[in-house]
């Protein structure tokens, strides 16, 4: 029943990872000078972050349902 738990927060720290390592790369590329490029590099983040963030939310919701009938169990 552990592995039913861990499974789920590995793919949320994965995920959570990978968000990071997406957003830096992208402010890495910022541009200083250039309006229009902050505005994508913006929209890029907003879309990484659109696009990962609903399944690193599922990955924890899941891991603590787990978690809550683990407990439940015991107690019973």
């Amino acid at each position: 029943m552990l592995a039913a738990v861990v499974g789920p927060l590995l793919g949320a720290s994965v995920l959570g990872a990978l968000i990071l390592h997406l957003l830096a790369g992208l402010v890495a590329r910022l541009p200083t000078s250039d309006a229009l490029g902050a505005l994508s590099v913006m929209a890029g983040s907003a879309v990484v972050l659109i696009t990962l963030l609903p399944f690193t939310l599922l990955s924890l919701r899941r891991a603590r349902e787990v978690w809550a009938a683990m407990q439940d169990s015991r107690r019973s």
